[in-house]
């Protein structure tokens, strides 16, 4: 019987967006963005803060059953976020991975 694997991936980004003058211009350039990745099949978060228009804290996730494709699609997610309007000041990527022939 084959053994069944899964990867997780996430990517947390501190996103910079030194020209957005409101909340209003932060939250469509954000939409812009997470539309793109959402388009890609990633899952994402904004996860803060919510009340600074220049900033803006984003995580995004992949779910792969092959170890070498997660790191090309986490690869793939920060390509969209390098190329968009903001600047990145952090960036954290971790990833896991579960397989059933751990479980008895």
């Amino acid at each position: 019987m084959e053994d069944i694997r899964a990867y997780t991936g996430t990517l947390v980004l501190d996103l910079s967006l030194p020209h957005a003058a409101s909340l209003k211009d932060r939250r469509k350039s954000l939409r812009s963005l997470i539309d793109r990745l959402l388009q890609m099949d990633f899952a994402v978060a904004q996860i803060g803060p919510a009340d600074l228009a220049q900033r803006a804290f984003v995580a995004v996730s992949a779910v792969t059953g092959n170890a070498s494709r997660l790191d090309e699609r986490l690869d793939e997610a920060e390509r969209i976020v390098f190329q968009s309007e903001f600047d990145v000041r952090v960036r954290y990527r971790d990833t896991a991975s579960w397989s059933d022939s751990s479980r008895s």
